[in-house]
């Protein structure tokens, strides 16, 4: 996401982000929280994993932008809960291949979505069925 802000955001991460923006800000919120606390329940177990797992897939390596497609692709996957099965140590090296997988198998996806800059509900079923495929196939 932009560390500029909204304005400087393409629609495709706007719509991705927003989902995004909420889970940190819960996460943080019941962080806090966790701390004093001795026993949690399951859900709220769940929803701090997934903090953590946002919050790792947000750091960038400096001199290392992602594009828009590739962005998105992680916004879409973690909102869809794709990262949900994956440990919080191997969600990088998970992020690194699904891009690659999605690059390498279905490059026209990305292309369109790197011209076009916006996911529409078909673009978000074939991300989806090509998310899939990679988890199905152990790609990772």
């Amino acid at each position: 996401m932009s560390r500029v802000g909204g304005a400087a955001q393409t629609k495709v991460i706007k719509k991705l982000g927003g989902g995004v923006r909420l889970a940190l800000a819960q996460y943080r919120e019941l962080a806090a929280f966790a701390q004093f606390a001795s026993d949690l329940d399951e859900a709220t177990r769940k929803q701090l994993d997934r903090g953590r797992l946002v919050t790792e897939l947000m750091k960038q390596p400096q001199y290392s932008p992602l594009s828009v497609a590739e962005e998105a692709l992680t916004l879409f996957a973690v909102t869809k809960g794709y990262f949900d099965d994956v440990p919080v140590e191997k969600a990088l090296a998970f992020e690194s291949s699904l891009r690659a997988f999605i690059k390498s198998k279905y490059a026209a996806l990305i292309d369109k979505l790197e011209s076009t800059k916006e996911m529409d509900g078909e673009a978000e079923k074939a991300f989806a069925a090509a998310i899939e495929d990679f988890k199905k196939n152990g790609s990772y």
